[in-house]
């Protein structure tokens, strides 16, 4: 297990990932069952976790479980494209805009901390939820933007884990700050958006 991950075969399972991601980025919407599944993988193997943590369960047990959850993920997203597309959708919205949207909502209502908290989880949830809902109609538009979005967050994630384990100086350019590597992310994912056709019909 050691000998596997050592630096070496890390930097190729890393650029071997970015490639993949780059690949969705830029070609999601040709092979976007596959897309989905990869993502439905990573959602259930990510969702599961928070779970987990709270039974706490030994590493080994908690790694097959995750694992059981992201490959009945996986072939939920390649069977039924439309529950891929919702279950990417509210990933995405659950990670970068519920939380910010339900701290909107609950200044706007005023609501006292104690409840809050309660409330940005119950809102969060229903903001993901209803944001899945509305873009599962436009199921082109979705999974163009989707895997060009998740394919470049993903190139650029998997670069930057290639980069501590190369054998060279490189520290200026591993500690970019955070918003160059935003931006990196926002002009692939903009490429791949073009790449794929977005503003062309069927």
């Amino acid at each position: 297990m050691t000998v596997f991950f050592s630096e070496q075969n890390m930097i190729l399972i890393y650029a071997l990932l970015c490639v993949a991601a780059g690949f969705i980025c830029f070609s999601g919407y040709k092979v976007y069952h596959l897309a989905l599944a990869m993502i439905g993988f990573a959602v259930g193997f990510s969702r599961v976790e928070p779970y987990l943590d709270l039974l706490k369960l030994d590493n080994g047990t908690k790694l097959i479980i995750q694992l059981i959850a992201a490959i009945v993920c996986a072939v939920l997203s390649w069977t039924f494209v439309r529950v891929g597309v919702f279950m990417a959708a509210y990933h995405f919205a659950r990670e970068n805009l519920s939380a910010v949207l339900s701290e909107m909502l609950a200044q706007k209502l005023n609501l006292p901390e104690v409840v809050y908290p309660i409330f940005a989880i119950v809102a969060g949830g229903a903001i993901a939820w209803l944001i899945a809902w509305l873009v599962v109609k436009s199921e082109r538009v979705v999974v163009v933007l989707i895997t060009s979005i998740l394919g470049a967050y993903g190139a650029v994630y998997f670069l930057r884990s290639i980069l501590p384990l190369i054998p060279a100086d490189i520290d200026a350019f591993i500690n970019l700050p955070q918003l160059v590597w935003l931006a990196a992310v926002a002009l692939l994912a903009l490429a791949g958006v073009f790449a794929q056709g977005l503003l062309k019909r069927k």
